[in-house]
């Protein structure tokens, strides 16, 4: 890996410079900037093909280097009949005009190949590096894609599979490999282009949609690949007749959500390793998502899961997962790596963001050593955790483990057995029903009880379990998204009713089944806590919007002091709820003190 690292290092800036110079030549032309780099690599392509005994001597690039534009056009045309995959994308084309539009550029190739600076030229990332790579090819991190290779334990003898591929930065790698490679991608061109430079015989390009129409089939039965490797459209969704339409059995979710889909049909059509991309939203996300990694928990068709940090992937910060999957192999624990951490990251030119020191990650991978960064996980406390697959869930750094130290002081009891877990009641804005007042979470005070309940709303007092959602006293309200564990408590309130107080979309209820075992008040001085927040911030998932599952909120583990300790708890709020009524009271007394001087 080091010398892989090396090597992309060592030649990246030779690439760069000969790219850009290539590029800079193009400027001025009427091509479009989205064209700019398309237009190049089909010249390369064109150039290193007119090297070949393949192509005819008619057609070859010195022939049409100083031609106009339609000649050239016309002549790549017939030039797609002897190469492995077309790689002429007529769009770029378009706009062009006049004798001299791509002249400079032609004769700046010719010059670069005298000059031997295009045999060595690797351009595996040339639509990374580019600004003027289209919207519709989707790159990522040069370092991501020697990780997942690297991960797939890619052999030359094996069948590789890459569906999805648009940048060609994964299919290059494979190909280099010499490993036998099949490639399936709904935007081929740029990838095209970049594996006609690589050249070989040992891949195969297909344009398709790899969900709908798979090309890797043989006697009606879909193809196994050895190892699949690839980054699938994060949050696609599907229509229903993928589902409905499939031949081969592939999706027993019936789910629109592409997410489950894509993995679904990954493993119909590999035997051995799968390594792909994930958002982190599929490892902790409700419903079909969670019907999924129960299912491949239960088979043991998980290996490694590798959280890594945001923007790995073109534009998005957001941050991946790495998931290696074995359909062949089944297995009673996962290893978790936590690699979102700047200790493996870095950020170059142009805010790009590299992985760093990956041969730690792999090390980590290949060890079963417990560390800040990495664990094997059982199964069974997997289960124990919803089926959650957060990797900072599992791997604890140096302050996550002084926090579980420092509960450990006291037993732990699931936040459930003591109190009842209300979700906020699900309403649109309501045109009739009786005038209730929602708290929200603006409404929390930092000491004492809450004392209002800002936003006037409308509630149907005939509805299910109508009153389950009205507050009453001593009812501790917490923001579980957004901003999670601000935390107060309903103190003298209006009973349930018109006029009486709910809760708001971001507040979770929670209601003490067994106030003289665990008083709300001692739970509320816990939250508050330093050590209380930091255990709520440790159970919050999302990236960008922070939140915390309602099952999982259940489940969390409370310290549970000796009584007489939490009864020292409530004297200590009570006291503290006093003081801010003294507070409030001489803050208006010290309002009105200059109040009748100037007035309007």
């Amino acid at each position: 890996m080091n010398a892989l690292r090396h090597t992309r290092q060592h030649g990246k800036t030779m690439n760069d410079k000969v790219l850009w110079q290539l590029l800079d030549t193009i400027r001025g032309t009427g091509a479009a900037p989205s064209n700019a780099l398309s237009l190049v690599l089909q010249l390369l392509c064109w150039w290193k093909l007119s090297k070949e005994p393949v192509l005819p001597e008619n057609l070859r690039f010195e022939v049409f280097c100083e031609q106009n534009t339609s000649a050239q056009l016309e002549a790549l045309r017939s030039v797609q009949q002897h190469t492995r995959y077309p790689f002429l994308d007529e769009g770029a084309w378009q706009g062009l005009h006049g004798a001299s539009d791509l002249s400079a550029l032609t004769q700046k190739i010719r010059l670069l190949g005298t000059q031997g600076l295009l045999d060595t030229l690797l351009l595996d990332d040339v639509a990374y590096w580019s600004n003027e790579s289209r919207l519709e090819t989707f790159t990522y991190s040069p370092g991501l894609c020697e990780l997942m290779v690297v991960l797939a334990k890619v052999e030359q003898a094996q069948s590789i599979y890459i569906p999805w591929e648009t940048s060609g930065q994964l299919a290059a790698r494979v190909t280099r490999t010499g490993a036998n490679l099949w490639v399936e991608s709904q935007n081929p061109s740029t990838c095209a282009q970049v594996l006609n430079l690589i050249g070989g015989t040992n891949w195969e390009l297909q344009a398709t949609d790899p969900l709908r129409a798979p090309k890797a089939i043989n006697q009606g039965k879909l193809v196994q690949f050895d190892a699949t490797i690839c980054v699938p459209p994060m949050g696609a969704k599907y229509p229903s007749d993928i589902c409905e339409g499939d031949l081969w059995g592939r999706f027993p979710e019936q789910t629109s959500v592409g997410n489950v889909l894509h993995i679904r049909h990954l493993l119909a059509q590999t035997q051995g390793l799968v390594v792909l991309a994930v958002p982190s939203s599929l490892l902790f996300g409700k419903g079909v998502e969670r019907q999924l990694r129960e299912d491949l928990v239960n088979r043991g068709q998980i290996r490694t899961i590798i959280a890594l940090p945001g923007g790995l992937c073109g534009n998005t910060a957001i941050p991946i997962n790495i998931l290696v999957l074995d359909s062949n192999s089944r297995s009673q624990s996962i290893r978790f790596v936590n690699a979102n951490h700047e200790a493996f990251k870095e950020t170059s030119g142009r805010r790009r963001v590299e992985l760093k020191d990956s041969s730690a990650i792999l090390q980590l991978v290949a060890s079963d050593d417990a560390s800040p960064f990495a664990r094997n996980v059982t199964t069974e406390e997997i289960s124990n955790s919803d089926f959650s697959l957060e990797a900072s869930r599992y791997v604890q750094d140096e302050s996550a483990q002084r926090l579980s130290n420092t509960l450990k002081r006291y037993p732990l009891r699931k936040l459930g057995d003591f109190f009842e877990i209300l979700r906020p009641r699900q309403h649109s804005t309501a045109s009739e029903g009786a005038s209730v007042n929602e708290v929200l979470a603006q409404d929390i005070p930092a000491f004492g009880y809450i004392r209002s309940a800002s936003k006037e709303a409308l509630f149907d007092l005939q509805s299910p379990k109508a009153d389950s959602y009205f507050i009453k006293t001593d009812d501790i309200l917490m923001t579980f998204k957004g901003v999670v564990g601000k935390a107060g408590i309903a103190g003298d309130i209006p009973p349930p009713g018109q006029s009486s107080w709910v809760a708001g979309q971001s507040l979770v209820l929670l209601r003490s089944r067994l106030p003289n075992q665990y008083p709300p008040k001692a739970l509320l001085i816990f939250l508050r806590s330093a050590i209380g927040q930091g255990l709520l911030h440790q159970a919050a998932v999302g990236a960008s919007i922070p939140s915390i599952q309602l099952s999982t909120l259940k489940n969390i583990e409370i310290p549970v002091p000796p009584l007489q300790t939490m009864q020292a708890m409530v004297q200590a709020f009570d006291n503290e709820a006093r003081i801010q009524t003294e507070i409030e009271r001489l803050s208006l007394q010290q309002a009105e003190l200059t109040k009748a001087f100037w007035p309007l």
